[in-house]
This record gives structure tokens, C-alpha cells and sequence, in this order.
């Protein structure tokens, strides 16, 4: 179902374009800054600087992979590349698997040199905690990856493609705080319609707040939260995704 020179050309384009090298670069520079700040604490530096370097670290996953993939999947379409590749005996199918493989690898590898750098930051502190953030960071990655190859397909600017993406991935983070709100029953939200509307939503999107969790890293894993739970919906809502923009793809007019 996949082609595997496709897979290496995105791992090659990746590091082409200088991301691996320039996501380690910033990840440096989070780790760094955050033992900078970290000296001014006056109790516990070494979890402070453990939760403040896996906050950033996390963003700054997310950030440097959707610009990446945006960009490189509307160059794609406006140079006609993927039309010379679809002209090859590479079927649609085969063309977004591929792509959603090698983004995914890149996910994967970006997920545990960032875990290496937060169990490197305080050895001694390394629990179970860590290994549950790092899989669920990787799991994170993959999704987010798999969202902006979505709506790079479907949308025709890299801007809006970056922005939707963002979009979505700020209504996940947000969505315990919608929930709350809803729940809490105190007249901020009046209307029915939007009350129901966001529990669709809530239904839909992937619960992105519940991942990743920087208290992990001090307090350890929760009872509620464990590995089960993160593959499964990481599984999920890839496989929607992935849906979606197969369904797209074959309906495309080239």
C-alpha cells in the first residue's frame, strides 16, 4: 500500500530543508534557557527546569512540524509534483500513505530526541512519569503531523493551512477549559444550540489536554491517564484523519 521511495524522499526533503537540524537547534536553546531561568528558583531548579523545558519542547514539536509539512505539501502541489508522481505508477492511495509514513517517522524521531533531552536535564528524577510523556509526546506529534497533512491537502494556501492547523490544535488544548465552562452551569454559556455544539465538538476533537502533561515529569503518572488510553486515541483520531484525506485525495480533479 505504500511506496518506499516516497517515504524517503520526505525523510530526505526533511533534512534537505535543515528541520531535524534546526528543531534540535531550538530544542537546545529551550533547554538552555530554561536551566538560565531555572538558577533564579530558590527550591527544586531541577523540576522547574524539568517543566519548563518540556512545555517549550512540546510547542516547539509542534510548531517546527506543521510549518514543515504545510510548506512542503503546497510546494509540492504548486510546483506539480505530486502530479508527476501520480503520473508514475503510484496510486492516490498509496501517495498520502507514504506521505503520512514519512511524517510520522520524522514525528517519531523529533519525540524521542526530545524525551532525550528532558531525562537528560535530571537523571536522578527519571520515573515512569518520563516514559509516558515521551509517548505521548510521540503520539502528539503524530497526530498533529497527520492534521496538517490534512488540511494542506485541502486547502489551497500554506497561511490558511497553517492557521486551521493551529486552529484545531489550540481547540484541543482547550478543551477540559470548554468542558469546564459548559459544567459549570454559571450563565456563560446561555444558549442550548452552542452548549450542544461544543459538546459535539468536544466528542470529536482529540483530547490533546489529557497528553503530554508536564506534572508527569515531578508527580508521576496519574491513575486515569496511562498507555492504553494515549495509543488508542493517537490510533483513532489518525485513522479519521488519514480517512479524511483519502477521501479527498481520490475526489480530486488533476
Amino acid at each position: 500500500m505504500t511506496a518506499f521511495p516516497l517515504i524517503s524522499y520526505v525523510i530526505t526533503a526533511a533534512i534537505r530543508d535543515r528541520l531535524i537540524v534546526g528543531l534540535c537547534i531550538l530544542l537546545a536553546g529551550a533547554v538552555s534557557l530554561s536551566i538560565f531561568m531555572g538558577g533564579a528558583a530558590i527550591t527544586e531548579q531541577d523540576r522547574f527546569v524539568a517543566v519548563f523545558s518540556a512545555g517549550s519542547i512540546r510547542i516547539l514539536n509542534i510548531v517546527g512540524l506543521v510549518l514543515f509539512i504545510v510548506f512542503f505539501i503546497r510546494r509540492s502541489f504548486e510546483t506539480r509534483d505530486v502530479e508527476f508522481m501520480l503520473s508514475r505508477p503510484i496510486g492516490r492511495t498509496q501517495l498520502v500513505l507514504s506521505y503520512a509514513i514519512g511524517f510520522s517517522l520524522i514525528a517519531v524521531f523529533m519525540g524521542v530526541v526530545s524525551g532525550a533531552c528532558i531525562m537528560a536535564l535530571s537523571p536522578h528524577l527519571i520515573s515512569a512519569g518520563h516514559g509516558l510523556w515521551i509517548l505521548s509526546l510521540i503520539v502528539e506529534n503524530i497526530i498533529m503531523v497527520n492534521v496538517a497533512l490534512f488540511f494542506s491537502m485541502i486547502l489551497t494556501s500554506a497561511a490558511s493551512c497553517a492557521f486551521a492547523t493551529f486552529g484545531f490544535y489550540v481547540l484541543a488544548r482547550m478543551m477540559s477549559q470548554i468542558l469546564g465552562i459548559i459544567d459549570s452551569d454559571k450563565g456563560v454559556l446561555d444558549a442550548d444550540v452552542l452548549e450542544f455544539t461544543m459538546q459535539v465538538i468536544s466528542a470529536l476533537m482529540p483530547r490533546l489536554d489529557l497528553m503530554t502533561q508536564t506534572s508527569w515529569l515531578v508527580y508521576g503518572p496519574t491513575e486515569k491517564i496511562d498507555a492504553v488510553f494515549i495509543l488508542v486515541q493517537g490510533a483513532i483520531y489518525t485513522s479519521l484523519i488519514l480517512c479524511a484525506a483519502l477521501v479527498d485525495m481520490r475526489r480530486r480533479q488533476f
